[in-house]
């Protein structure tokens, strides 16, 4: 072996045990391990998925190692190979071709080194002719240097004024490089690299320290023609190389909980993956992200060449053109998790449709009013709206997305930042949940990953609710904010993400390792973790965010005199404006300051005024704005799932001798246009399925009282005089509806009475609340009238009972323990309840 210059900026190293320096108490005291993750090359070949061959002793790819393209350096079992014998047992070995290489990154808090350690590495191989292996130790730093730039300066829009650090990619600092020597099976080795670094920790003043986060294990086969072969490569703490050390890092198994994405990238199939977020996600910062010089050797080294579009020729690639916008979606780790997957995967462009649903200013909360354009893909592609240059169509760039089974619909959703969330407090969570639920509505079987950046695990508390989610749905979280914490250890906190929050292109590049990680797959391939489909619910304000949909615009009756309105059920995304500089927000009478309340003049599906979900259902609920000259242009307003409104005027209320009359409603009839008006003393009555129920009726001067019995058991006594004051002062006379919650699900008999005076009936909305079916319960069989069925153990309330041919049973024969069949003949008949 002979240490030699493999790259023009590596830095010569001769290494003489004696020389050696005493190695520290730590490094002394640290039982000696292999710091690498899949020192063994393990990997998984998907060749029998996507070909039907019967080989799978060999990859293109190598789980946790990274190479340009998918077959530059092909893994495979030790025992298959013809070309040499290993020196001892080992799974996996390693053939790159000629002018390949493969490599790996890990941050120093991975690896639990620290500045000062020395580390030392081993690989051994075969090879054709002399000299054919060039490995390589980088230590990776942040850019930093002293002084300060202005994009300006350099032919760039921006005219600001920053310090010089977090400008583009890692920066390769001292490098130790060794090659193979003349010998056909060798072992290479690096000793005693020690691992420098300084730093001053300052927000707005950069230095020339080196800031070294990392390393880069490099093998580099630098022969014309001739393949090399490496296998058994350790990274060691201390001054003398080793080999054959435990593994000191677990693999990754995140793929577990990713099954059906997995599944289909071995087979190849085409994905579409939304990435959701905020400017953080798609890859906006401070000053923007433009492509670097990135050649230390070079005059113009980190100085800005493009900005703003993409020009794939820059990166020697124009078939990326159309499918990148700009800059900033090729550097943010979207683009990056893309591109790694395509090397990994082997798959061109075309069958990764990357959706950036990340906006600018944006939250979850306002996320939710883009959910089904972004899930069908009816907003065209553009670059602001999804990361894609205008021009072609969905359809021409992805061809074999719409031509699969299911259509283009969502395969796997990701979400990262949770800057912006500042809408509900603690009970934020419910919005990611509704998220989740809402795709599972209607794509289920889409998956979800968590990768959330958390700058110094202080910047959003979104993170603790997606590791609440993650354990109720079985969803893999990646903690990328804990790593990124740690290493802050080693660096200047600022020259990681800039002091705006916003991270530049190297911290997009340790978000996507992070992310990359969740699709390492080796065998033996452990069994998957299906991510679970509508488990019970986590918040009780989910049920909210669940639903559809349902957009009012400035004409709209439902919008009153232009700045109120009535919600559907509990949450609302609007959009207003006014006068100042603020829009001010008041729900059901009392002011509210939640949301960052900013002027929109209308419907933006990523960005919006006001937002929020925390109210209780069933109750009737009012937004206003106020403000001079304030504004509703458009109101977003969620419906439950499988809400269902009874007027007085269905045929299902038992009205008596009252009949139902019309009435005038001045916020667009949210509860219907019919009443009915019920004498003092007197009662009407309904049967109704659910487990929630919201009884809706009119305020009156001279309106009595409203009493509901739910299965004979009162559970509702309502004035209905109360007028709702709003933010004139005016007292309303108006509809308005309260909640009867939380009974089992069945068949209940409402009745609903008037005492103290008259009432105006409006109806009654039914909801079933419940999580899933995981508790219902089902009894089928044949029966003919007159026949009594025995229902043991009893129901927790009336089942539901639903019979077929000449076969009836009537609400009032049923009950939670016998159900007494009536009708003319044989029939069918199957109970539902719990």
């Amino acid at each position: 072996m002979r240490i030699n210059r493999c790259y023009a900026f590596a830095t010569v190293v001769v290494l003489c045990a004696c020389m050696l320096p005493a190695e520290s108490s730590a490094e002394s005291a640290a039982a000696p391990m292999n710091l690498l993750l899949n020192p063994e090359f393990r990997f998984h070949s998907f060749t029998n998925s996507r070909t039907g061959k019967a080989e799978s002793f060999r990859s293109g790819s190598v789980a946790c190692w990274n190479e340009e393209k998918y077959g530059d350096a092909e893994a495979y079992r030790s025992s298959r190979i013809a070309a040499f014998r290993p020196r001892f047992p080992i799974e996996g070995v390693v053939v790159l071709h000629p002018g390949k290489n493969i490599h790996q990154f890990s941050l120093l808090a991975e690896t639990g080194l620290d500045h000062g350690d020395r580390a030392s590495l081993s690989v051994f191989g075969h090879q054709f002719s002399p000299d054919s292996l060039c490995a390589s130790l980088h230590l990776m730093q942040l850019d930093s240097a002293a002084g300060e730039w202005s994009p300006g300066d350099f032919g760039q829009e921006d005219k600001r004024t920053f310090p010089k650090h977090s400008r583009g990619e890692l920066v390769r600092g001292r490098t130790w490089s060794a090659t193979s020597g003349s010998e056909t099976d060798f072992e290479l080795r690096i000793e005693n690299a020690e691992i420098t670094g300084a730093f001053t920790e300052d927000p707005a003043k950069s230095t020339n320290q080196q800031n070294t986060i990392g390393l880069l294990i490099e093998f580099t086969n630098t022969s014309a023609d001739k393949d090399v072969w490496i296998y058994s490569p350790c990274l060691a703490r201390g001054a003398a190389a080793a080999n054959l050390l435990p593994e000191a890092r677990s693999m990754p198994n995140y793929y577990r909980g990713i099954p059906r994405t997995i599944q289909k990238l071995w087979r190849g199939d085409p994905l579409h993956i939304i990435v959701m977020g905020s400017s953080i996600d798609r890859g906006s910062a401070n000053p923007p992200q433009y492509l670097y010089d990135e050649d230390p050797k070079s005059p113009t080294y980190k100085q800005p060449i493009a900005g703003g579009e993409f020009d794939g020729v820059k990166v020697g690639h124009t078939e990326w053109n159309d499918y990148i916008g700009w800059w900033q979606h090729y550097f943010m780790y979207g683009g990056r998790l893309r591109r790694a997957l395509m090397q990994k995967f082997d798959y061109p462009i075309n069958k990764l449709l990357l959706n950036t649903m990340a906006c600018d200013g944006s939250s979850i909360s306002e996320a939710h009013s883009a959910f089904a354009e972004y899930a069908s893909l009816s907003l065209p592609p553009d670059a602001n709206l999804n990361g894609h240059r205008t021009g072609k169509t969905w359809q021409e760039l992805y061809p074999e997305v719409f031509s699969r089974p299911g259509g283009p619909r969502p395969d796997l959703v990701i979400f990262g930042s949770g800057a912006n969330e500042k809408v509900d407090g603690a009970d934020e969570i419910a919005l990611f949940e509704g998220a989740i639920r809402w795709f599972q509505r209607h794509y289920p079987g889409t998956e979800f990953l968590f990768c959330m950046f958390q700058n110094r695990e202080s910047y959003t508390p979104n993170a603790g609710h997606l590791a609440e989610l993650a354990l109720r749905y079985q969803i893999p979280v990646i903690d990328f904010g804990r790593i990124l914490s740690l290493t802050t250890r080693y660096c200047n906190s600022y020259a990681l993400v800039p002091r705006d929050g916003h991270p530049q292109a190297a911290a997009h590049y340790l978000w996507a390792q992070q992310l990359e990680s969740a699709f390492d797959v080796a065998d033996p391939v452990e069994s998957g973790l299906a991510q679970l489909h509508l488990p019970e619910r986590v918040n009780d304000y989910t049920l909210g965010w669940e639903g559809d949909i349902q957009t009012y615009t400035g004409p709209s009756p439902r919008i009153r005199n232009g700045v109120a309105f009535i919600l559907d059920d509990t949450t609302v995304n609007l959009w207003a404006t006014c006068k100042g500089e603020l829009v001010g927000i008041r729900i059901d009478g009392k002011e509210h300051r939640g949301s960052r309340r900013k002027l929109m003049p209308g419907r933006d599906l990523r960005n919006s005024v006001f937002a929020t979900g925390k109210l209780a259902l069933g109750d009737r609920h009012i937004v206003e704005v106020t403000g001079t000259e304030a504004m509703l242009m458009a109101v977003d307003s969620k419906v439950v799932p499988g809400r269902q409104w009874v007027g007085v005027d269905s045929t299902r209320w038992s009205l008596g001798n009252l009949k139902p009359q019309a009435f005038r409603s001045e916020w667009g009839a949210p509860y219907g246009s019919t009443q009915v008006t019920i004498p003092a003393g007197q009662s009407v009555a309904i049967e109704v399925v659910g487990t929630d129920f919201s009884v809706a009726y009119l305020d009156q001067p001279n309106g009595g009282s409203l009493e509901v019995d739910i299965d004979g058991q009162k559970r509702l006594a309502q004035p209905t005089n109360v007028p709702f004051e709003d933010a004139a002062g005016n007292n309303l006379f108006m509809e308005n509806r309260k909640a009867l919650p939380r009974v089992p699900f069945g068949l209940h008999r409402l009745r609903v009475r008037a005492t103290d005076g008259r009432v105006a009936l409006l109806g009654v909305f039914t909801y079933d609340t419940r999580s899933n079916r995981s508790n219902e319960r089902r009894v089928t069989g044949f029966a003919n009238p007159g026949d009594t069925l025995t229902l043991s153990p009893a129901f927790a309330a009336r089942p539901v009972v639903l019979c077929t041919d000449a076969l009836q049973a009537l609400p009032t024969d049923v009950t939670t323990t016998t159900i007494q069949f009536s009708g003319t003949g044989l029939g069918g008949y199957e109970v539902v309840g719990e």
